[in-house]
């Protein structure tokens, strides 16, 4: 985990992540791999981002996981929706 600023305010969020690979069939099939938490925080005017890893972050409660989780997959949901009509045409 990389380390946080302990004096700045820290967003986290829950992303899925595409490996590249052309034979994967996860990152095929579905949203990517994941979900993995990252934190943000801004050092001057840059926007810095670390990767969590997979287990919730201390200090985020279980209703903020959980919430984050719904918007999470209702991104992919949408993203998948979309990536489906414009194969059809």
């Amino acid at each position: 985990m990389p380390k946080l600023p302990e004096d700045q305010h820290i967003t986290y969020q829950l992303q899925y992540r595409k490996c590249g690979k052309s034979t994967c069939s996860t990152c095929k099939n579905g949203f990517g791999h994941g979900p993995y938490w990252y934190a943000y925080w801004r050092e001057g005017t840059k926007l810095r981002s670390g990767y969590i890893g997979k287990t919730q972050p201390e200090g985020i409660s279980t209703t903020l996981a959980s919430k984050a989780a719904e918007r999470v997959l209702s991104h992919s949901e949408k993203a998948l929706v979309n990536a489906a009509v414009k194969t059809e045409y």
